[in-house]
């Protein structure tokens, strides 16, 4: 089932005359017996003298395999060598099929070797977890069947077209006719699938429990021993008996040394690659290569190529569990674990770098790809009381803990460890960690008090430079009170610290003060603090952090005036976090640069639209991370959300919100970031009788409709006395004494600009 492809290509290879040797190999319980009993009923009258077809698993000695073939072949069994076999088949074009041949392959390989070098017309098939090593020989690799991937698992039909489940289903309605795939049973069906590794043995042995298990019941029972695999002569047509049987027999042929650095490997959940092997091995590198290819060759470890070229290493999950029920409770567990604790600890410290750099997107796939064995690590050591090596683990991953899903994961391992670490510099580091983590969550309060215990921790370390790196997430937390002095305060404190060791903190620092002198309407002191804080970045290629930089810098460019410009930062900006895949990058995004065109084209009904699907992108995102957004921006979209329902209507905006929540990011940008045309609202703002400043004006014609002061700075996302002092500023340029002749002046500037459309 699920083999024609196979069958084809083996039919095709066997038939090329340069071929006379094909070997089947893979892990035990793939079919390797079953293709090749299916292949020689198929092929063997295709070749004019027939075929035979021997298992001979159970041969000891080359005097055994000799009666054994000579007796397939209806030849006497005198004892006589494996010329007698040669001058049989000398002059007849056969197919000769042999099964089993994992044992006796030192001993079959000899005379197969002598059969085809002596017999021309003669083809021979062989089975067996490795290749013979014969001269003219073609490897056939047998892999699994395919087994449901996270996209299919939602969907029925397409789960029931997989070879792994309709084999599933058909063995099982053999003993329980009634059953059938559904929506209730579909995950347990799909998982049960996959934890048997696609192959037909251990699917058939799954299967046969069904009679009186549901599959949700028998996952159950597998995740306590490979018993649960296991049935009668009647279950399938394997000489086993159980999985955990077969793949003793199937590991029974490796060495010691082997079998030891083949547990090291099972620590791993996923693929890894071959870095990942050596960091766990107990031999040198060139020993580890060497054993790699062994257990390759012996298609005990398999393996798949990357786009990019590289080789990940891959080992079935049964192979997994067996080898870890088999040194449960013992010392080899103990060291495999500590093995894999150390190794990844060294990838995620090294990792903590690689995500400041021009990396950063490749550093959080492969994050991603390694978490499941963080996680397990994690999780032992925990259990054993070693909370400085999982701090250490924790602390690193803070940026990839922001980046994605995982900030509720982050906070609660940090936070598991953050009391108990005895290292001092750990526990500030972790601390510190934690708080940046609640920072972004905005849980101010909680934040405060880490970093505080943090920055005193590093100030006893006398660790000047993570006691600053404490107080700007501090002045984080004042900037997210709304109290813009004490953020400003702390931030010039940061700044005037020398950041020897971290640049890349020295600019955040900058960046951040950008952001709260914008606030308080010091445009120049923010344009200033973020153009050097862009210089930093750039010279790092840290282009996360140039990405949000960009995003400050195009704030204060559009207040500035230029609004082109600010617009094409935004999209360069918003392109490099989608390319980034940063999740929370996208938000930020895609809610500013919304802001920013209500602010410029609000006249437009596309823009609304635009606006609409943004925002209900950034909240999917905002509520799948658990970013909270700043309460300025919040107050923001929640008024521009409002605002977009009255232009559009309350069933558009709910459609569009809702189309946004459900698209990819990459999907939502690409949305907000379709070519506008902005040449004309650009030359209103910027038209030489106007005497504002683009944000002058955008307060004028609120001031125009009706809104106070607070009013104002709740809609633009300001410090109400910035209001105040953009207000004082415009009535001193139009010379106004009042709101209302300001009102006036906008409400006039406006008929001018439509009778001169109209003329």
């Amino acid at each position: 089932m699920g083999r024609e492809s196979e069958l084809i290509e083996i039919r095709n290879r066997i038939g090329d005359p340069e071929v006379s040797i094909l070997t089947i190999t893979g892990p035990v319980g793939v079919g390797k017996s079953r293709l090749a009993s299916v292949v020689f009923h198929e092929i063997s009258d295709d070749f004019r003298h027939g075929g035979c077809f021997a298992d001979i698993a159970d041969v000891s000695d080359e005097k055994q395999l000799v009666r054994e073939l000579s007796a397939r072949l209806g030849l006497d069994g005198d004892g006589s060598g494996p010329d007698r076999l040669v001058d049989h088949l000398r002059e007849l074009q056969f197919l000769l099929v042999l099964d089993g041949c994992d044992r006796p392959r030192a001993l079959l390989t000899p005379v197969v070797a002598h059969l085809v070098r002596e017999c021309p017309g003669l083809s021979v098939i062989v089975t067996g977890p490795e290749r013979l090593g014969v001269y003219g020989e073609v490897r056939f690799g047998l892999q699994p069947l395919a087994v449901p991937s996270p996209e299919d698992r939602t969907d029925v039909a397409a789960v029931r077209r997989l070879p792994s489940v309709e084999l599933f289903l058909r063995c099982t309605q053999l003993v329980r006719p009634n059953f059938v795939l559904t929506d209730e049973n579909l995950e347990a069906v799909t998982e049960l699938c996959i934890r048997t590794d696609g192959l037909p043995m251990a699917i058939e042995f799954a299967a046969a429990r069904m009679k009186l298990l549901s599959p949700h019941r028998l996952l159950q029972q597998l995740e306590r021993g490979l018993g649960s695999l296991s049935g009668t002569e009647f279950d399938t047509l394997s000489r086993h008996r159980g999985m955990g049987d077969a793949i003793e027999r199937f590991l029974g042929g490796l060495t010691e040394r082997e079998l030891s650095f083949l547990t090291r490997l099972a620590m791993f959940r996923q693929e890894f690659d071959f870095a990942a092997a050596d960091g766990v091995s107990p031999v040198s590198t060139a020993e580890t290569r060497e054993l790699l290819e062994t257990l390759v060759d012996k298609s005990v470890l398999t393996t798949t190529e990357c786009p990019d070229g590289d080789l990940l290493i891959i080992m079935l999950g049964l192979t997994r569990q067996y080898l870890l029920e088999r040194v449960a409770g013992g010392a080899d567990l103990v060291e495999a674990q500590a093995a894999h604790a150390r190794y990844y600890l060294s990838a995620t410290e090294k990792a903590e770098a690689g995500l400041l750099g021009p990396g950063h997107g490749k550093w959080l796939q492969q994050i991603d790809h390694w978490m499941p064995d963080i996680t397990g690590v994690l999780h032992h050591l925990m259990v054993a009381g070693d909370t400085r090596t999982a701090a250490r683990i924790a602390s690193a991953l803070r940026l990839y803990w922001q980046a994605g899903t995982r900030i509720r994961e982050g906070i609660g391992w940090l936070e598991a460890c953050a009391s108990g670490v005895p290292d001092p510099a750990v526990a500030a580091k972790t601390q510190r960690a934690l708080g940046e983590l609640l920072l972004c969550r905005g849980e101010l309060e909680s934040a405060e008090k880490w970093l505080t215990r943090a920055r005193k921790g590093y100030e006893q370390l006398a660790d000047g430079t993570g006691a600053a790196a404490c107080t700007r997430r501090l002045a984080l937390a004042a900037f997210g009170r709304g109290d813009l002095a004490e953020a400003d305060r702390r931030l010039e404190e940061c700044v005037a610290v020398s950041w020897v060791d971290a640049a890349g903190e020295y600019a955040e620092a900058l960046r951040n003060l950008a952001e709260c002198r914008r606030a308080s309407g010091d445009l120049p002191g923010a344009r200033q603090a973020v153009d050097e804080a862009l210089d930093v970045f750039r010279r790092a290629k840290d282009v996360r952090n140039l990405a949000l930089t960009n995003y400050v810098q195009a704030d204060i460019i559009f207040d500035l005036g230029d609004q082109s410009a600010a617009i094409e930062l935004y999209q360069a900006a918003l392109l490099q976090m989608a390319e980034l895949n940063h999740l929370v990058g996208c938000a930020i995004g895609l809610e500013r640069f919304a802001i920013l065109l209500t602010r410029s084209r609000g006249r437009s009904t596309d823009t609304w639209r635009r606006a609409a699907h943004a925002f209900g992108a950034a909240s999917r995102i905002r509520a799948v991370t658990g970013w909270a957004a700043p309460a300025a921006t919040r107050v923001m979209v929640e008024s521009l959300t409002e605002h977009a329902r009255v232009r559009l209507g309350d069933d558009e905006a709910e459609r569009l919100a809702a189309e946004g929540a459900a698209s990819k990011p990459e999907a939502a940008v690409a949305r907000v970031l379709t070519p506008l045309d902005c040449t004309k609202f650009a030359a209103e703002w910027q038209a030489s009788d106007n005497p504002l400043t683009q944000r002058e004006s955008e307060v004028a014609e609120l001031v125009a409709d009706g809104l106070t002061n607070r009013e104002i700075a709740r809609r633009l996302g300001i410090a109400e006395w910035t209001a105040v002092n953009h207000l004082r500023k415009i009535m001193r340029k139009l010379d106004c004494s009042s709101r209302v002749q300001v009102a006036s002046w906008v409400t006039r500037r406006a008929e001018e600009r439509v009778a001169t459309s109209v003329e």
